[in-house]
């Protein structure tokens, strides 16, 4: 008997939760990694344990997860095998930050999303900042997309991407309902300029928004010497949201596996019947002929 009601009470769990996500944002610390294996066995720990431990069906990591990694960066083969290993392993989806990677001759910053069928889809930082031109001669991606990843949409726009509102706002109009936001910031100000407009995204496109940032030093890989980060899992502000837009915030310069679990339906209908909907509502034919 005792069985049988563990199993009504799990069923009515999972019926409850059919329209919901469950979200866990990495906030990731950076060190300078002893071998590839170690660096490989905590991305695998993280993973797992905002599974089994948090049932996350998407797991999101940081902009330059990878800076530490013993000898520069892994080779963008070896970092989607793994990853698409541990997604098939886990089944879960995972956004895994970004890495420099070289192709025709350029650099580009590319996240690696896969899922549990192992398929690897790479989305290109398209908004280089200064120091990443300056330093690395770093190039912008020119395309994006949004993924269906079965109980959402989702897509990627990594650090800088998130400061630039007609980016955001072609990704909600192509369908994506929530936006993953990898991001690496040395200073509070970085960190502030991505937060911030992470939040007014989400109200601007009635989404919700996870960011995921690095804490930690690096002495010897240069341009990394700092960091500050306080993730965020960001949604509208609107009845039956939280007040602030805030679903869940990590605590500053700390290592955490940040959760929470995302309402579809609400937002969907909030798409709809919001007490405002500015995507909606732009008049676009004043703007169109500008800029």
């Amino acid at each position: 008997m005792q069985n049988y009601v563990l199993f009504i009470n799990r069923r009515v769990c999972l019926a409850r939760r059919m329209d919901n996500i469950r979200v866990a944002s990495i906030q990731w610390k950076l060190q300078a990694w002893s071998d590839t294996d170690a660096f490989f066995e905590e991305i695998a720990y993280q993973v797992r344990t905002a599974r089994e431990d948090y049932r996350a069906d998407l797991c999101v990591f940081p902009e330059y997860v990878a800076a530490g990694f013993p000898g520069g960066w892994p080779e963008i083969t070896q970092w989607e095998n793994f990853l698409s290993a541990l997604a098939t392993e886990q089944q879960l989806w995972i956004v895994g930050g970004s890495i420099p990677h070289e192709r025709d001759g350029g650099i580009y910053n590319v996240c690696c999303i896969v899922g549990p069928n192992g398929k690897i889809h790479r989305q290109e930082k398209l908004h280089i900042t200064p120091w990443e031109k300056n330093a690395w001669n770093m190039q912008g991606g020119s395309d994006f997309s949004v993924i269906d990843i079965g109980k959402c949409t989702i897509a990627v726009a990594i650090c800088y991407d998130v400061e630039f509102p007609e980016q955001i706002r072609a990704l909600a109009d192509a369908g994506c309902e929530l936006l993953c936001v990898p991001y690496c910031t040395d200073d509070n100000h970085g960190h502030h300029r991505v937060t911030r407009c992470a939040l007014a995204r989400a109200i601007e496109n009635t989404m919700f928004v996870v960011s995921s940032g690095c804490v930690g030093s690096l002495r010897r890989c240069p341009g990394f010497a700092h960091h500050y980060a306080r993730s965020v899992i960001a949604t509208p502000c609107d009845i039956g949201f939280p007040a602030e837009g805030i679903a869940a915030q990590a605590e500053p310069q700390q290592s955490q596996c940040l959760v929470a679990e995302l309402d579809m339906n609400l937002l969907r209908k909030n798409r709809d019947h919001g007490t405002v909907s500015p995507r909606k509502d732009l008049r676009r034919e004043l703007f169109s002929g500008l800029g």
